[in-house]
C-alpha cells in the first residue's frame, strides 16, 4: 500500500506540472488541476489541487507528501450539470483516493450517451470541463499466463468499433482507486482485438521501475477496468501515457507534453462507458463473459 500512495502522489505531482512551461520566475503559473471522472451507473468523483512548478523556489526538504498536502484544494466549489439538474458536488475525506479528500454526490448517476458540465472555482481559480459517457466498452474474455512467477494478463474484446478509443486501467480490489495501465490507451484498429493488461507503474525504494507484468500471488486480486470514451478525453491518457513510458523520472521534465480537457485549468473530467473485471494472480485461468 505504501507504493501505491507513492505511486498516485508522484502521479499528482505530474498532473499538477503538466502544462507549465519554462518562462520567467516572476510569472504566476499556479493553475487549478481537476481529476474527475463519471462512469456510466456510477456518481461522479472529482478531485481539486493546486499546480506545482518544480521551477519554483521550495525547501529542499519538502517531501512529496507535503507538497500534496499543501496544494490540495478542501473547500472548493464544484457543480455539476446532467444537461436536467445542475448539483453541487459534496467535498468529505476518503483515504480510499490521493489526494485523500474527494468531491461528489447521489443525486446523479452516470448515463449512456448524457452530457455532464463539471465547473470548479476556489479563490481566484475558476475551471470548467465537459464530457459524453459512450457506451459500454465490453471485454469478451480474460486469459491469465504464469511463467517464473509473474503473470501475463490479456483481454479479449470482440465487439470493438474501429476508430473509437478505448482505455484499460487497474487496481488491487483494496484499492477504490484505478490507475492506467501502461500502453492503456488505443484506438480500436478491428472488431476483434486482443489487449494487453499491463501492471501500473510500481515504485520500489531504488526509484521508479516499470512493471508490465503482474506477479503471482494468491493474497491480491486485480479489478480491470476497460472503458471506451471521447476523443479529447483519449488525448489527455494517450498523452499522459507516452509521457509515462518515454521518460524516466517522469516528474521531472513536463512541459506543455500533457494534452488536458479542462478550460481554465490542468487535468482531466472523463466520461467512461466502462466495464470492471476481477481476476486473481495465482494460476493459469481463463475468464469468460457472456454479453447480456
Amino acid at each position: 500500500m505504501a507504493n501505491s500512495k507513492v505511486s498516485h502522489i508522484i502521479w499528482i505531482v505530474l498532473l499538477s506540472i503538466c502544462l507549465i512551461g519554462c518562462e520567467p520566475e516572476n510569472i504566476d503559473h499556479t493553475k487549478i488541476v481537476v481529476e474527475g471522472w463519471i462512469d456510466a451507473d456510477r456518481h461522479p468523483i472529482v478531485m481539486l489541487h493546486t499546480s506545482y512548478s518544480l521551477d519554483a523556489s521550495s525547501d529542499p526538504d519538502t517531501t512529496l507528501l507535503g507538497i500534496l498536502e499543501e496544494h490540495m484544494v478542501l473547500f472548493g466549489k464544484v457543480v455539476l450539470f446532467d444537461g436536467e439538474d445542475s448539483v453541487i458536488l459534496t467535498g468529505r475525506v476518503d483515504t480510499n483516493y490521493l489526494p485523500p479528500y474527494i468531491y461528489t454526490t447521489t443525486k446523479i448517476r452516470g448515463e449512456v450517451g448524457k452530457t455532464y458540465r463539471l465547473r470548479a472555482t476556489y479563490k481566484d481559480f475558476s475551471a470548467q470541463s465537459e464530457t459524453v459517457i459512450p457506451e459500454k466498452a465490453v471485454l469478451d474474455s480474460i486469459r491469465t499466463y504464469v511463467n517464473s512467477q509473474k503473470v501475463n494478463v490479456v483481454g479479449y474484446a470482440n465487439h470493438l468499433e474501429i476508430g473509437e478509443s478505448y482505455i484499460i486501467m487497474a487496481r488491487t480490489t483494496k484499492d477504490k482507486q484505478y490507475r492506467i495501465c501502461p500502453m492503456g490507451a488505443f484506438r480500436a484498429t478491428h472488431e476483434q482485438m486482443k489487449v494487453t493488461i499491463n501492471n501500473p507503474i510500481k515504485f520500489s525504494d531504488e526509484g521508479m521501475m516499470l512493471q508490465t507484468l503482474f506477479p503471482q500471488t494468491d493474497s491480491i486480486d486485480i479489478a480491470i477496468k476497460f472503458a471506451k470514451v471521447g476523443e479529447l478525453e483519449y488525448q489527455f491518457w494517450d498523452s499522459y501515457v507516452a509521457q509515462n513510458m518515454t521518460q524516466g523520472m517522469f516528474f521531472m521534465e513536463t512541459h506543455g507534453n500533457i494534452l488536458s480537457n479542462i478550460q481554465g485549468g490542468n487535468g482531466y473530467w472523463c466520461g467512461m462507458g466502462a466495464s470492471e473485471y476481477t481476476i486473481q494472480l495465482d494460476r493459469d485461468s481463463l475468464y469468460q463473459y457472456p454479453r447480456l
